[in-house]
Order: structure tokens, then sequence, then C-alpha cells
């Protein structure tokens, strides 16, 4: 009677390893069918720093892309005053009056932000306006690197910008210009939290809905359960 027994041994071996071998079929075609195009992706963004520059400074590099492109044609620097003066009402004005103001003095240009005192003689000086048209930043998808990899979430801006320089004493507009940019990185979503900044919302955008965690998951516990369900019938 031992005969028997070892054929339905052997035969229940036998159906294990047939079982076996079709869940690690379907995983390889799983995996070669939706992770393999991911890893070859992030292999061509292996340019993620390990210490990514923050919201902001990604956002000010940004405005001297833009600044660097539209002053191309700017009149040149004289001995005239520029009262720089935000048009509209935005919360990242402060950035770029920042960065503007660092621009023209860089650029030899005499800057005010306002009139020092009340009887300050304006009639030499030139008024330079501007207008954040459209200025954002957020995290438009998740990737994962690779196999079951370290998840890569897309930053991305986008700068509308619009410039105007007004003569005070003839009130004669002598320069207008619009410039516009768009960039993006990647940023590990382990370090999200260490380049936003809470203060400012625009520079903390919300993420969005991971797809893998969504979908990897329940398919790794279908495959398990199917294959348990496999085994116990086959061996009725």
């Amino acid at each position: 009677m031992i005969v028997p027994k070892a054929k339905k041994l052997f035969a229940i071996g036998i159906k294990i390893r047939l079982v076996l071998k079709k869940v690690i079929l379907a995983w390889l075609v799983v995996f070669a069918t939706t992770f393999i195009p991911l890893a070859g992706f992030a292999q061509n963004k292996n340019a993620t720093p390990e210490n990514p520059s923050s919201n902001e400074e990604f956002l000010r590099e940004s405005i001297r892309s833009v600044l660097g492109r539209t002053f191309d044609d700017f009149p040149p620097a004289n001995s005239k005053l520029l009262l720089l003066k935000a048009e509209g009402e935005h919360p990242a004005n402060w950035l770029l009056e920042d960065e503007l103001v660092f621009y023209l003095l860089s650029s030899n240009y005499q800057v005010a932000l306002h009139p020092t005192a009340p009887n300050d003689d304006l009639s030499e000086s030139q008024s330079l306006f501007y207008r954040i048209m459209e200025m954002s930043l957020n995290y438009p998808q998740i990737k994962r690197k690779g196999f079951l990899g370290a998840r890569l979430v897309t930053r991305k801006t986008w700068l509308n910008l619009s410039f105007r320089l007004k003569d005070n004493v003839t009130g004669k507009v002598l320069w207008t210009k619009r410039g516009k940019e768009e960039r993006s990185d990647w940023v590990k979503k382990s370090m999200i939290k260490s380049v936003n900044n809470p203060s400012y919302p625009f520079l903390s955008p919300s993420l969005p809905d991971d797809p893998h965690s969504r979908f990897l998951e329940p398919a790794l516990v279908v495959a398990v359960v199917g294959g348990l369900i496999y085994l116990f019938f086959a061996n009725r």
C-alpha cells in the first residue's frame, strides 16, 4: 500500500509544481508588461537628485530663466530710477519681486520698491510694472522606479509673467513683454515633505493618487488566494 500513497504524493507534488509555474508565469507577464517599461523610463530619469532643491528654489530657478530670456531687449540702464510696482494680487508676488530686484541690480539698474520719502523727486524715474498671469507648482503624477522600487513624483512649474515699462513724466509705455516657462523634474516621494514649504500653500501642492499602491497590493492578494484555492480543490 506504500506504492499507491507514494504515487498519490508524487501526483500532488506535480500539481503543486504546475500551480507554482502558472503563478510564476503570470507574475512574469505582469512584470514584463507593467514594470519593465517603468524601469526603463526611470533609468532615463536617473538624474533624480538625492538632495533635491526645495519647491521655493525650484520656482526661483524658473523665474530666473524667464527673466533672463524676457529682458534680453530691455532698455539699457541709465541714471533713471526704476520703481517696481505689482499689478494685481498674487500670493507669489513677493517671490517674483525678490528675483526681479536681484536681476536688475546685478544688471546695474537703480531700483526702488517705493519712494524713500514723500518729497522725493521722481521726475526722472520710470515705473516697471509686473503681473503674474499664472504661476503654478504641482505634482501631476507618481511613477515607480523599477519593480517595487522607489516611487518618483513629477514636480512641474508653469509661469506666465507680464512686464511693462512706463515713463513717469510723459506716461509713455517704453517697453512691454510677456515671458513663459514650463519646467519639470522628479523627486522621491519619501522626500516630498522636505521640499514643501507649509507656510505657503502654493509651495506645498497636494500629491495625486498612487496608481501602483491601488493595483499592486490587490493583485498580490488575488494571486496568493487564487493559488491557495486551486491547490485546495486540486488535492481533493
